[in-house]
């Protein structure tokens, strides 16, 4: 899945793990430069800090014209 930071004036602590190889400073970082990243798992404390990004994908198919 993909997050976010919810608000750069509470950025996440060092202290959260969000992949499942384990802790990442680098990840943490990024998300707290307002990146968007790939991560494994939101744990209930992370969910404080991070909301994770909906990305709409479109239903496949022809456009109208073709045929």
């Amino acid at each position: 899945m993909k997050i976010k930071l919810k608000n750069k004036e509470n950025p996440v602590p060092n202290n959260l793990v969000f992949r499942n190889t384990g802790h990442c400073l680098t990840l943490i970082d990024e998300i707290n430069s307002g990146k968007q990243v790939e991560v494994d798992r939101v744990s209930k404390p992370a969910s404080e800090y991070v909301e994770e990004v909906k990305t709409n994908k479109k239903k496949g198919g022809s456009p109208k014209g073709d045929k």
